[in-house]
């Protein structure tokens, strides 16, 4: 075997371990379970063919540069986040790569631009990406997945960019004093790799600020049940009190055989006896509590809301899940409806097969903004306001169920499916 054929098969062999720990770093970033495709381990092997064959045939730094950016790009290609999200985690990866290949090759070897590199050397690189890869993700916690407002993931992507530009300029022109390249490019990677902390440090402090405001939320929709409850209370002691007296009444009434006046007698008890505050009277606290507190802001500001529950009464006893999907989704549905000319609500819960199907349509003014991942808000404070579309979608695919979205020019309609066995308490 020529040496030529032997330092390949190094290079193919440095290039594939460096791909096994780009694996852990995409992991940092996104789960498993964002990818519409189950098969990413193919984009990987066509990362590593793609970006061995450059580097091969070319010595170019900016080839290189290229190529490693858009076998990134193809691997986080299926993944269902946000663009800025995967251009943050292309370059973030990538100039923590960059740096620490600078940093062996410049500390090593008396390294010229455009000359080659010996293989043992990518492969020390690949070593020390792996370990800073496993570091990374065994010291960074998952949080609940949310999303960033775009300035801050813009402001952190500033950072790899800038890197990419510095790092290739010092090499390119100041490579002769090592010195001053290497500490430039150990600062840099040092804090490049702490873009991952804070980029998971807002990411729990974002989380926190939506948790906060759910549970405000929940927190209001009992006080507000509370007082509903109170209120009912109220109002059959009242008649306890003065059931003697109705009683004398209506039995005059019978022996009068004055049929009408005790139709009206009735219904007048009927009224009294019925809360004005209380919407949803399924008998189930947590859903009758949320529909009762957000159907009182669509009754004063809606023209017309249509509210048909049919479900069972121990349905999802004391459940925080079902409460926040369906708090938040009428909450969105009240505030678009109350925007448009029409002021139209719908609502409608019912059992079918062990399945609680729910269904909500809003009439909407303005215009709906379509993204490659779903629809985009129209809220100024997309990170803090509820906990949006997007991430109630999660909530519903996390508790085994599936939801749907369709829309006319003056129509919102949002369908959810929750099959009982699988909700999570």
């Amino acid at each position: 075997m020529s040496l030529k054929i032997f330092n390949s098969i190094i290079a193919l062999l440095a290039n594939a371990l460096r791909f096994y720990a780009l694996k852990y770093f995409v992991g940092i970033f996104v789960q498993k379970e964002e990818s519409k495709w189950n098969h990413i381990f193919i984009l990987y092997i066509i990362g590593w063919a793609w970006t061995s064959v450059i580097s091969l045939i070319f010595f170019s730094p900016a080839m290189n540069i290229l190529s490693n950016i858009a076998s990134l790009f193809l691997i986080f290609l299926p993944y269902r986040i946000k663009k800025t999200k995967k251009c943050l985690a292309v370059f973030v990866i990538y100039v923590i790569n960059a740096l620490v290949d600078s940093i062996v090759i410049l500390s090593l070897t008396k390294y010229m631009p455009g000359q080659p590199v010996n293989q043992v050397y990518e492969c020390i690189t690949s070593f020390i990406l792996l370990l800073i890869a496993i570091i990374i993700q065994r010291t960074t916690k998952s949080e609940q997945e949310i999303t960033l407002p775009t300035l801050n993931m813009i402001a952190l992507l500033m950072v790899p960019v800038i890197s990419i530009v510095y790092i290739y300029y010092l090499v390119i022109t100041v490579h002769e004093i090592k010195g001053i390249v290497i500490f430039a490019a150990l600062a840099l990677l040092f804090i490049n790799i702490l873009i991952f902390y804070l980029y998971h440090s807002l990411l729990k402090f974002y989380s926190a600020r939506m948790n906060e405001q759910v549970f405000k939320q929940m927190l209001e929709v009992y006080s507000y049940q509370l007082d509903v409850a109170r209120e009912s209370e109220e109002r059959v002691k009242a008649l306890r009190h003065d059931i003697k007296h109705h009683i004398i009444e209506l039995s005059a009434m019978a022996k009068k055989n004055n049929n009408n006046d005790m139709i009206k007698y009735l219904s007048s008890m009927k009224e009294f006896m019925l809360n004005p505050k209380e919407y949803s009277t399924t008998g189930n606290r947590e859903i009758d509590g949320v529909l009762n507190y957000m159907l009182q802001k669509a009754n004063s500001t809606l023209n017309q809301v249509d509210v048909q529950i049919n479900i069972p009464e121990d349905l999802y006893f004391n459940n925080f899940n079902i409460c926040v999907i369906l708090g938040n989704l009428v909450d969105n549905a009240v505030r678009e409806a109350s925007k448009s000319e029409e002021k139209l609500l719908t609502i409608k819960m019912q059992i079918k097969q062990e399945v609680l199907l729910i269904f909500i349509e809003n009439s909407y003014s303005g215009k709906i903004l379509e993204k490659k991942n779903g629809l985009q808000t129209t809220q100024t404070e997309l990170a803090i306001h509820g906990i949006g579309l997007e991430n109630v979608k999660k909530v519903v695919l996390a508790n085994g169920g599936e939801i749907k979205t369709d829309y006319t020019s003056d129509r919102f309609c949002v369908q959810v499916l929750l099959y009982m066995s699988q909700i999570k308490n």
